[in-house]
């Protein structure tokens, strides 16, 4: 199957260089990088896979470890504005 990209020329650029420096061809290289993204999709997990490893990660947490507050989650806490540093 053949498909025509328009890419930016210093997007161009970068490829073209990085498919010489492993000596192999531009379209070679390009069809490596998106067989790499289309083809590794990573693992599925069960919802049990998902909750046994959230176990695992919430064991690592300290006891007595304070909890945060709704503020210290909340976008006004963590997004501040400049002038009021």
């Amino acid at each position: 199957m053949a498909i025509t990209l328009e890419l930016p020329e210093e997007l161009e650029a970068r490829l073209s260089a990085e498919a010489e420096a492993r000596g192999i061809s531009l379209r070679e290289y390009v069809q490596e990088r998106l067989g790499g993204v289309v083809e590794a999709p990573g693992p599925r997990l069960s919802l049990a896979e998902i909750d046994r490893l959230l176990d695992e990660a919430a064991d690592i947490v300290p006891e007595g470890t304070p909890h945060l507050t709704d503020y210290a989650m909340s976008r006004e806490s963590i997004y501040t504005r400049e002038d009021e540093w």
